[in-house]
């Protein structure tokens, strides 16, 4: 019998995440169709979102890498990226596929002044290399494909989880590290920032792929984790439903004023996003609070509802001018049902099978 590992209200927190980036994404697509919009006023929910997602993907990694580690006293990495290959790439290639070799040519897909702007063979087979080789991180920077933008944190994860398992496997002062790492980084993307930066050949490229690697979110999600799993003494402030008021009221007067500091920015909304996973997890008070049958399914298709919305999005607004009816309840309605539904089915269809074949590799029962 496995070991059953369930955190309460994280799955609500996967929803969550997951429409704040649904709505950012509905504002910026109104405004390439030239409808009125609000994306100046919302662009930075998405962001927020996706960095929601890294805390939170963070923390479940670093957790069953810890509990792995004390179960077999060593983790086994194959297995790791079996289970990660299973749970990613069929999702992630069948986008990456489709935006590049379907959507382009169907008016349904069609985003003015917005398309897949595609010169030569060489430059295609440059930007399937990328996409194969799980750097899409590094092409955003290059060039923009429509529908597959989104993939960008796809790619960061990969890339994280190619390198976390040895870290959690060998180091055992860990929270030091994490600590070393969050500040570290923060210092490289100050550097990076300066001016003298300039003047190093693809500066701007070298830039954008260090930035969007948010590492800082990442192992802020990784400390939560460890202190869940090492009990510390520090914990006993997470059971404090205060702190948890305290910092919804923060995070959400952060982004209604969107506050935005020079230095250490993600840092700032990661820390909050952080505290917030572990009040959830580790407050008895809280267990419920996002618990509901609703929550809990949406946060379990939240990967289609992250990969498939841009698509869903600009489907619903060329169906909608296509009937001049094309207001922005309407817009909202059919853009966030058909993402519902096309990321349930592709959930049982697609996703179900090789999420069955990755439970057989793992060694707790769980969501992640």
């Amino acid at each position: 019998m496995k070991d059953k590992i369930y955190f309460p209200n994280l799955n609500g927190v996967r929803f969550i995440a997951a429409f704040m980036v649904i709505f950012s994404h509905i504002e910026l697509n109104k405004s390439y169709f030239k409808i009125q919009h609000h994306f100046q006023d919302v662009k930075h929910l998405g962001r927020l979102g996706v960095l929601l997602f890294f805390v939170l993907s963070g923390f479940l990694i670093t957790f069953l890498l810890l509990m792995e580690k004390e179960k077999r006293a060593t983790i086994l990495y194959i297995d790791f990226y079996r289970r990660r290959i299973l749970r990613i790439w069929p999702l992630y290639y069948f986008i990456v596929i489709v935006s590049l070799f379907v959507l382009p040519f169907f008016d349904l897909f069609h985003i003015p002044k917005f398309n897949l702007d595609i010169t030569s063979s060489f430059e295609y087979f440059k930007v399937i290399l990328l996409f194969v080789f799980f750097l899409p991180n590094l092409l955003i920077q290059i060039k923009l494909v429509p529908f597959a933008t989104q993939t960008w944190s796809i790619g960061t994860e990969e890339q994280f989880y190619l390198i976390w398992p040895w870290i959690i496997n060998y180091f055992t002062k860990l929270v030091r590290l994490f600590i070393i790492l969050i500040i570290g980084y923060n210092i490289l993307l100050y550097l990076i920032g300066m001016n003298f930066f300039q003047n190093i050949p693809y500066s701007s490229l070298i830039k954008g792929f260090i930035n969007a690697f948010q590492l800082d979110a990442l192992t802020i999600g990784a400390l939560a984790a460890y202190l869940l799993y090492s009990k510390h003494q520090v914990l006993r402030f997470f059971a404090f439903t205060p702190l948890f008021i305290i910092s919804i009221i923060s995070i959400i007067s952060l982004i209604v004023f969107n506050i935005n500091i020079s230095f250490g920015n993600s840092v700032l909304y990661a820390l909050h996003f952080g505290i917030i996973i572990l009040c959830l997890v580790y407050n008895p008070k809280l267990k419920s609070l996002l618990e509901n049958r609703v929550f809990n399914y949406l946060g379990k298709i939240s990967y289609g509802l992250y990969m498939y919305h841009q698509i869903l999005i600009v489907a619903s607004i060329n169906i909608l001018l296509k009937f001049n009816i094309a207001n922005n309840y309407l817009i909202y309605i059919l853009s966030i049902f058909l993402t519902i539904i096309i990321s349930a089915i592709s959930y049982r269809c697609l996703e179900t099978p090789f999420l069955n074949k990755k439970r057989t590799l793992s060694i707790f029962n769980n969501e992640k």
